[in-house]
């Protein structure tokens, strides 16, 4: 059964209101009026949702903000804050990536917010969004400078599900760990090896568990399998750590082209126009499609020999779309056969090929925050026309896609 937890913080006057007004939350709910609280409930839990009442904030803003950041993972959750933003501790909560901001005068409107929050839904969360190479620099801290992982979740799945081993996989790692649960398992679905798609994969802890077991998927290269092509990589030569000193049970799956079927959902790949054999991965789950391709380049002309046409058709009316956007049309120009994306050719065939939702990924290290934010204002032009949402990726955001629970009985 799908079942999801929303957390208030409220004073006690605040909380007697909101028991009754969260009644008809179909969640379980959890209030704390103490800062000690928040600490204890945060270091094994993470809701679903959270409330913020600014009565709560009065005195403990600067607290809040302190413990909040110390644990990975918060910043997926979104926040219902009742107050205003002029209030002294509203800005404790700039680091959340999505706030909703009501002024308390009618709860209806936060009860039917809550209420879309925890929806049944397949959660994707963006764990790394930079290309080439990780950047930890302050001009890049918005967008994120960890490099490609996505995590897909969807309601009564027990096992994780991974696209890419970026560094963005070791905060993932941290973020399981911090759970203290034992006999992970999951697939990793990794696009290709390039050092920017699998840096991140000795730096994964639920590796050093000899509880947990993963299965590593890889398309074929041209010198072996996932197993031999990680093996290359984590050599004494280049690394301390090679795969035998792993401890989970790991299984090397040569990934084919063709739909496959796991528990909750089927996913099959068309190869990229990348400068190795790269995976474009199409997920089939909860009815919704999900096309993840972080490296692809979308050629301005037919060649290669019916790739466009193929890409086209293979995307076609999917309800999310993660492409490459590294470059715009200028730096293009410049670097055609990189294997990377103008973002507006992106678009341009996204929009014909019916795709409902547009998320841009794989961003240039020498990207920093006030260009993407420029980009990222160009993309919302595109909403409703014709894009449901268009935007950039970033780094520590979710996307949650409501289902159906007839969708959810035939999985």
């Amino acid at each position: 059964m799908y079942s999801n937890t929303t957390y208030v913080l409220a004073d006690q006057t605040a909380i007697d209101l909101l028991r009754n007004q969260l009644g008809a939350v179909r969640s379980k709910v959890i209030f704390a009026k103490s800062i000690h609280e928040v600490d204890s409930y945060l270091i094994g839990s993470q809701p679903d949702l959270i409330i913020v009442h600014g009565s709560f904030l009065s005195g403990n803003a600067e607290k809040f903000e302190k413990i909040s950041k110390h644990y990975i993972g918060i910043k997926f959750i979104p926040l219902i804050y009742i107050g205003t933003i002029d209030d002294p501790g509203f800005s404790a909560l700039v680091h959340f990536r999505l706030i909703d901001c009501y002024d308390g005068t009618d709860y209806e409107e936060v009860v039917e917010r809550a209420k879309q929050h925890l929806s049944p839904s397949v959660r994707l969360r963006f764990w790394g969004v930079r290309g080439s190479t990780p950047c930890a620099n302050y001009e890049n801290i918005e967008y994120g400078g960890n490099t490609s992982c996505v995590e897909i979740e969807y309601p009564g799945m027990k096992e994780l599900m991974i696209m890419d081993s970026g560094t963005g996989i070791r905060n993932l790692g941290n973020y399981l760990e911090r759970k203290n649960q034992t006999g992970y398992e999951g697939h990793i679905f990794i696009t290709h090896p390039h050092w920017d798609h699998i840096q991140g994969f000795p730096f994964f802890k639920p590796f050093y568990s000899a509880d947990n077991s993963f299965s590593i998927h890889m398309p074929e290269q041209y010198r072996g399998g996932a197993q031999e092509i990680l093996s290359g990589h984590l050599t004494k030569t280049f690394f301390p750590v090679t795969l035998n000193m792993l401890a989970a049970k790991l299984d090397y799956v040569t990934q084919s082209e063709e739909l496959q079927s796991f528990s909750h959902y089927k996913i099959e790949y068309l190869v990229a126009n990348h400068p190795t054999k790269t995976a474009i991965y199409k997920i089939h789950i909860g009815g919704l499609v999900i096309v993840y391709a972080p490296d692809n380049e979308i050629p301005l002309k037919t060649s290669p020999i019916r790739f466009l046409d193929n890409f086209t058709e293979f995307i076609r009316d999917c309800d999310l779309l993660i492409h490459d956007g590294q470059f715009s049309m200028k730096q293009y120009e410049e670097r055609i056969g990189w294997g990377h994306s103008a973002w507006e050719r992106v678009v341009e065939v996204a929009k014909r090929a019916g795709v409902k939702n547009l998320f841009l990924t794989h961003h240039d290290p020498d990207s920093n925050d006030d260009y993407l934010e420029g980009l990222d204002a160009n993309l919302s032009k595109y909403i409703g026309s014709p894009f449901e949402m268009a935007c950039l990726a970033k780094e520590g955001m979710e996307v949650r896609m409501p289902v159906t629970l007839n969708e959810l009985v035939e999985k």
